[in-house]
């Protein structure tokens, strides 16, 4: 319920929902590289599949040749070929 009332105050206000919600961010860049901002952890991680804990969802990127290019506390950036990006809600 909290969470609700704090989105509908969010959207009022017209604040950016990233930061005030923390949620994900995905940018792709093109098929072979995307970046993921405000993740928690890195659950798996092969040359095929990549899944990631956001605070909102689970992100699960499939493709081939993955690689993790960088991470840090705030963001990381996946590279490979991309095939999809799929999020399950939690």
């Amino acid at each position: 319920m909290a969470n609700k009332i704090k989105a509908t105050a969010v959207s009022a206000m017209k604040l950016p929902r990233d930061v005030c919600m923390g949620d994900a961010l995905i940018s792709m860049e093109g098929r072979h590289s995307l970046v993921i901002e405000n993740y928690r952890s890195i659950l798996f991680y092969t040359e095929s599949e990549i899944r990631i804990l956001a605070k909102n969802c689970r992100i699960l990127v499939r493709g081939n040749g993955l690689s993790i290019a960088y991470y840090d506390k705030e963001a990381m950036k996946v590279t490979g070929r991309i095939a999809s990006v799929q999020l399950d809600g939690m």
